[in-house]
C-alpha cells in the first residue's frame, strides 16, 4: 500500500495506529509477571519462548515507532517462527519435545549432561558446527500444515524472508523511501505490528495453560480477537 497524502485518509490511519499501539500496551500488561519453573522441561521452554517472543515484540513495536519496516518484518518473520514451533510442539508434547530438546543438545539426563560437558573440556575445543545444529529439527513448511498454517507459510512467512535475506524483492521500494525521505505509512506500520500482535498472542495462547493465574486464558482470546478483526481490515484492502 502506498502511504496517501489526502488528509482524511491520514487521518484514519493515525487512528489506526494509535488503536493498534493501545493494543500492543493491553497485551503486554495481560502477559508480563511469569516466574520461571526449573523442575519441568516443558514450563521451562514455554516460559523461555514467552519472554523470546515478548522482546521481539517490544523490538517491532520501537522499529515502527522510528519508521524502519523492513527491519521489523525480519523481526516478525522470527516471532512467527517461535509461535509456530511453540504451538506445534503443545499439539503433543511427551513426543514432540524431547525431540526439539535434543536437536538443541539440551540435555534430558545426567547421562546427557555429562556428555556435553566431557564434549566441551575437549581439546581441541568443538567447533560450532558441532554443537550448533546445521538444520531445523522439523520443516517449518510441515509444522504449518499440521497446524492448518499453510496459507500464512505460502504468503506471510514467503514475503518477509525476502525482506530476510536480503534480497533484490525489496530494493526497489526501500530505494524509493530513501529517495523521497518518506518512512513507511502508518497503514503499513499498522499492519506490521497487527501481524506481530496475532503471532505473540499465539505463543501467549500456549502460556496461559501452563500459568493460568498469571496469564488469563479468556483475555488472551479476547485480545487475539480483537488483533483479529483488526487484522480484517487489511484483508479488505
Amino acid at each position: 500500500m502506498r502511504y496517501n497524502t489526502t488528509w482524511g485518509l491520514d487521518m484514519v490511519a493515525d487512528d489506526i495506529w494509535r488503536q493498534a499501539v493501545d493494543l500492543t500496551k493491553k497485551v503486554f500488561a495481560a502477559t508480563s509477571g511469569i516466574g520461571l519453573t526449573l523442575d519441568r522441561n516443558w514450563p521451562v521452554v514455554v516460559a523461555v519462548n514467552l519472554n523470546q517472543a515478548h522482546e521481539r515484540l517490544d523490538s517491532i513495536f520501537m522499529l515502527l515507532v522510528k519508521g524502519y519496516g523492513d527491519s521489523a518484518d525480519v523481526l516478525t518473520r522470527s516471532l512467527f517462527e517461535t509461535a509456530v514451533n511453540l504451538s506445534y510442539i503443545a499439539k503433543d508434547v511427551e513426543q514432540r519435545l524431547p525431540e526439539y530438546l535434543r536437536h538443541g543438545n539440551i540435555p534430558l539426563s545426567e547421562e546427557d549432561s555429562e556428555q556435553i560437558r566431557r564434549k566441551l573440556s575437549q581439546e581441541p575445543p568443538p567447533e560450532v558446527k558441532d554443537m550448533v545444529p546445521g538444520r531445523a529439527w522439523k520443516p517449518l513448511r510441515d509444522m504449518c500444515c499440521d497446524l492448518g498454517w499453510s496459507r500464512e507459510y505460502d504468503t506471510f512467512y514467503r514475503f518477509v524472508s525476502a525482506v530476510d535475506h536480503a534480497g533484490s524483492f525489496k530494493l526497489g521500494t526501500s530505494y524509493l523511501q530513501l529517495l523521497k525521505q518518506e518512512p513507511p505509512s502508518y497503514w503499513d506500520r499498522s499492519a506490521v505490528l497487527v501481524t506481530a500482535l496475532c503471532l505473540y498472542l499465539r505463543v501467549a495462547k500456549v502460556a496461559a495453560t501452563l500459568f493460568p493465574t498469571q496469564i488469563r486464558a479468556e483475555t488472551i482470546a479476547d485480545l487475539s480477537a480483537q488483533c483479529d478483526e483488526m487484522g480484517k481490515f487489511w484483508a479488505k484492502k
